[in-house]
């Protein structure tokens, strides 16, 4: 018992542990915080899914579906890459999964050992390390060049610790960085060159800004054959409840998969498909109208925080995060930060800390109504000014 407990002691939290301390501010001061933590969209979903998921339950699509997936939305998905990503898939190469999340669970679970070795980029999602950590999968940790580019020197010295594979996130949680095409031929030499697996989690695909273009990994020839593409409907649909992902890629890549996911979780909810099925059908309004409510989102806060003496933030290439520099000497750490802003001005940021980052940065999620973020925005710049 003393060893499982010591084992998961070294398994660094997910953001949603941060929901209960939330809850008790709340209680305790008796306002609504503006959760600018938490990597959801808020926006609605679209009403197609909403139908679709109704009309399913309606007509008894309530039962196990295959540990595979709906056939119907696994088509659908092959249409979805090829049109969005120039990805070329066959149905047989796509596994639904019960969120995204799973899937990269899944990649880790089924084509690593205890004992490989992964490179992550730094700064990186807090489960691309948690997970490998809970399945004795062990961890090189890389910073990539800011916001979010291959570090070539970097990346060539951890390969001498023989890495079996390298996960690569774009746009970037939590820097919003984008992948350029330069980073994807380097991804692909090294791949080439040292005999990587890559996990290319493209959650985020859909929010880019400023002319920026989203490349996928998988789109890079010679790099197909080594890529396992995630995605899934929570944060381009708005769909976080549905709890519906998928993996696309090499068929005996993805049958591996499919063995984790049909030995613990089985499938994902089958009438909760079919909304998903619907949603994706009707990608284009939904697509369209979340991303310009973040563009209009992401201005308010960047020029709010530029224009005072407290924080530095960068336009992010994509994604709906920034990821700003507390220059505020005040506080040591932006871990004591954000819990004084969460109690005194109600207001949630999460701190680098979260991402393997200790420097002085910390990450805020604009998918939010518009007026939660001009209230959330006037919260912070209130709460330096009466510091």
């Amino acid at each position: 018992m003393k060893m499982a407990l010591k084992k998961f002691g070294k398994i660094p939290p997910s953001p949603i542990s941060l929901i209960d301390k939330i809850k008790q501010v709340e209680r305790e001061k008796g306002f609504k915080v503006i959760r600018f933590d938490v990597a959801e969209p808020l926006f609605s979903p679209p009403k197609s899914a909403i139908r679709g998921t109704i009309d399913a339950l309606n007509g008894g699509k309530f039962k196990y579906s295959s540990s595979w997936g709906i056939p119907e939305l696994r088509l659908a998905i092959t249409k979805f890459l090829k049109k969005t990503r120039n990805l070329d898939y066959k149905p047989d190469e796509v596994l639904i999964t019960t969120g995204s999340k799973f899937a990269n669970f899944a990649f880790f679970a089924g084509l690593l050992n205890h004992g490989d070795k992964v490179v992550l980029l730094k700064p990186y999602w807090t489960s691309y390390k948690a997970v490998p950590s809970i399945l004795g999968i062990r961890t090189i940790e890389v910073w990539s060049t800011a916001p979010y580019h291959l570090n070539e020197e970097a990346l060539k010295k951890a390969m001498a610790k023989k890495p079996k594979a390298i996960v690569v996130n774009t746009p970037n949680n939590p820097t919003g960085g984008l992948l350029n095409e330069s980073d994807i031929k380097l991804l692909r030499d090294l791949a080439q060159d040292y005999d990587l697996l890559v996990l290319s989690d493209e959650i985020d695909w859909a929010y880019v800004y400023d002319g920026d273009k989203f490349i996928s990994p998988a789109s890079i020839e010679g790099l197909r054959s080594r890529v396992v593409v995630t995605d899934g409907f929570s944060k381009a649909f708005g769909m976080t409840g549905w709890r519906v992902g998928f993996a696309a890629g090499p068929k005996q890549l993805i049958e591996n998969m499919h063995i984790i996911q049909e030995h613990s979780v089985s499938a994902p909810a089958t009438f909760a498909q079919y909304g998903c099925l619907s949603a994706i059908n009707d990608s284009d309004t939904c697509l369209k109208i979340n991303i310009e409510q973040c563009a209009i989102n992401r201005k308010i806060v960047i020029e709010a925080f530029n224009n005072s003496n407290h924080v530095e933030c960068d336009y992010n290439e994509g994604g709906f995060y920034v990821y700003p520099k507390l220059i505020d000497r005040r506080f040591r750490s932006t871990d004591e930060f954000a819990i004084e802003l969460l109690e005194t001005a109600g207001v949630a940021v999460l701190p680098g800390a979260y991402f393997g980052d200790k420097r002085r940065h910390f990450r805020l999620c604009y998918a939010l109504p518009q007026a939660e973020v001009m209230i959330g925005v006037r919260r912070i710049n209130n709460f330096f000014e009466e510091l």
